[in-house]
Formats: structure tokens, sequence, C-alpha cells
């Protein structure tokens, strides 16, 4: 009977290349997942910036439309008594800086137009609000994405460290008795 030799590398090399693997596996989760975790948490930083910016543009359509309320009551009360000239300007510039535009008299001919002026304005803020939205929806799938790649590199990273340390080991299951 011939008897087979089989060929084991020396026991150094085995741990050798064992520390290798999980020098590797450190550089692999200190840096590239650092680098992944430094990405999602900005992006988390944008995506809470666009929701307290929905919540501004919320609260901006509902001041016009107490500004609204305000307006019709004020017609109301002008044509039942006289509401004196510096009344109207003042409600004129609340208006105005709330609109963003200059607004049309105030009279009850004048009423169409500054009700399109204030839904302008709420308009623009729901296409603000829309546009944060839209962009916090993209936020989320990149997050998505960048959280499946750190769990593939971390799965990745234990992969190398189980074994690196099982070679490190191979070296006394190597020896003979």
């Amino acid at each position: 009977m011939v008897k087979k030799s089989t060929y084991l590398p020396p026991a150094w090399l085995l741990v050798l290349v064992g520390l290798v693997l999980n020098i590797a596996a450190i550089i692999l989760t200190s840096v590239v997942l650092d680098k992944l975790g430094k990405e999602t948490s900005l992006l988390a930083d944008q995506k809470a910036d666009n929701l307290y910016s929905i919540q501004l543009a919320w609260n901006r359509v509902e001041t016009l439309e107490r500004k609204r309320e305000v307006l019709l009551l004020h017609l109301h009360l002008a044509q039942s008594q006289s509401v004196s000239e510096e009344m109207n300007k003042v409600l004129r510039a609340h208006l105005s800086a709330w609109t963003g535009e200059k607004v049309s008299p105030i009279e009850i001919t004048q009423l169409p137009t500054l009700m399109a002026e204030i839904n302008h304005a709420q308009g623009n803020d729901r296409n603000r609000i829309d546009s944060y939205y839209l962009e916090n929806l993209e936020i989320s799938e990149v997050m998505s994405e960048l959280e499946e790649n750190m769990a593939w590199y971390k799965s990745i990273g234990l992969f190398l460290q189980v074994f690196g340390l099982a070679l490190i080991l191979a070296r006394d299951l190597a020896r003979n008795p």
C-alpha cells in the first residue's frame, strides 16, 4: 500500500492569513461602515430639516387662512360700520407681508382678487411642502440602500473575522499528538 501524502501548509502561514483576514475585517468595519454611517447621518439631518420646513410651510398656510378670515370679518365690519383708512392700511400691509405681493385695495368689489392672492400664496406653500415631501421620499430610498450596504459589509466583516479566527485555530489543530 502506498500512503498518499497530503500537503498541509505550515502553521505560521495559516496564522498569517488568519491575521490578515482579521485586519481586513477591522479596516472594513472601521472605514467603510463609518463612511456609510456618516452618509446616513447627514441624510437623516437633511430629512429632519425638510420635516421642519414642511411644518413651517403648513403653519404659513394656516396663518394665511386666518388672514382670510380676518379679511372677511373686516369687510363685513366695513359695510356695517365705518372702518378707518388706517385700519385698511394696516390690514393691507399685513396681507402683503404674508402673501409676498402688493395687495389690492380692501373693498368688497376686490374680494375675488384678494382671495385669489391668498390662494396663490397658499398654493406656493403647498408646492413647497410637496417638494420637501418628495425629497424626503428620495432620501428615505437612499438611506434604505445605504442600510442594506451596511448590513452586507457587516456580514462580510463578520465572515472575515470568523474565517480568520478559524485559520488561527487551525494552527493548534494541525499539531500532531
